[in-house]
């Protein structure tokens, strides 16, 4: 009897597993609430190997349908997990560059707990320091122009990074998305008007050695969750369930989903568009087994997933770890060396970077 009752749930969780896979094609615009179910990825593919597992000493035959269910779209699995990649490299070769992306939460993360932010902004600067990129794209950016501390001014001067575009730049303030680069651009822009300060759709395109190549810095819509919800959700994970504010969160989620799955929709036929090699990079706010991720890796590879190692979770928040922050390339135009991701306590999201091999062209 027990045995048939584990049958029926492993069958239940299976085809969940199977609908999680359809919210990356079905337009959260047309069915919002059937949008969440792509969070539930990661947890009910541990569900159905914990179940394959189990009826390898049960019943071998009940494994057929989990396995299977997982096979349909075992390519997911690079996505969120890789076992083996190169992470670092030391030195790079000719034709080599280096991208780092950065969200930097403004550099105000964890200022309730009393950490002055000058300092917070100098741990984030010795970082990049070290990494030393030849491009960084930030995200949530937000620097005094003038004075001694502003980290835009140690950027420009003290790191080299001397050509930039920034999506918003005021006489006091730069903020929003940044893009910072070793080499000239030579064009830069954003791609449409900015509905948000902090939420900008910028490129620039660099000149390196002889051939240019855009650089996509993207933050889409965030949840915009309050600080109590970001308590409630605390809360929900330890397994407080408060009602009403819980029906608040979904109405964000679900609201964010959609407004992602539209900007997605608008930045494509840019992408399809481009006539020179170009990376995607940013802040997607969306986990690879999302609608928005789908449409954006049309005709790009994910450097995670050639390279990257462990699993690949970028955010640093209340939420579950997902990855959400991403570097998108063009294979025909850039072979990629590594891919690094810092576990830095620094913001609510982890940076990420990448070495590429600039091809030639034939």
């Amino acid at each position: 009897m027990i045995k048939k009752i584990l049958h029926i749930i492993s069958i239940a969780f299976a085809l969940l597993l199977l609908l999680s896979y359809l919210t990356a094609y079905i337009p959260p615009s047309l069915y919002p609430k059937f949008s969440l179910f792509g969070f539930l990825y990661p947890v009910l593919l541990a569900i159905n190997i914990g179940f394959i597992i189990l009826w390898l000493f049960l019943k071998w035959t009940y494994i057929i349908l989990p396995l299977a269910v997982i096979l349909i779209r075992v390519d997911y699995i690079p996505s969120l997990y890789r076992l083996n990649g190169q992470s670092h490299i030391e030195v790079k070769e000719d034709r080599e560059l280096k991208i780092l992306s950065y969200n930097v939460c403004s550099f105000h993360y964890k200022t309730e707990y009393n950490e002055p932010k000058d300092k917070r902004i100098e741990e984030i600067f010795e970082y990049i320091k070290k990494e030393n990129p030849d491009v960084l794209a930030l995200q949530d950016y937000n620097s005094l122009k003038k004075g001694n501390k502003a980290i835009h001014r140690r950027i420009v001067n003290e790191l080299g990074l001397e050509h930039y575009f920034i999506a918003n730049n005021s006489s006091k303030y730069l903020f929003g998305n940044a893009i910072y680069s070793r080499y000239p651009i030579n064009k830069s822009g954003t791609l449409f008007p900015l509905k948000e300060n902090n939420n900008a759709y910028i490129f620039a395109d660099i000149e390196f050695e002889g051939r240019e190549i855009r650089v996509y810095n993207f933050h889409l819509t965030s949840f915009k969750l309050a600080d109590k919800e970001k308590k409630t959700f605390e809360s929900l994970k330890k397994g407080e369930i408060k009602k009403e504010e819980s029906k608040n969160i979904l109405k964000k989620l679900i609201w964010a989903n959609d407004k992602r799955s539209k900007e997605v929709d608008e930045i494509i036929p840019i992408l399809s568009e481009t006539k020179i090699p170009y990376f995607v990079v940013g802040d997607f706010n969306d986990t690879p087994f999302s609608y928005t991720y789908r449409k954006l890796i049309t005709n790009m590879k994910d450097a995670f997933e050639k390279k990257g190692r462990g699993f690949g979770s970028t955010f640093n928040g209340v939420f579950p770890a997902y990855r959400i922050d991403y570097i998108l390339y063009s294979d025909k135009d850039f072979e990629v060396k590594s891919f690094e991701k810092q576990d830095l306590d620094y913001s609510d999201h982890y940076p990420i970077s990448s070495v590429f091999e600039v091809k030639e062209v034939k």
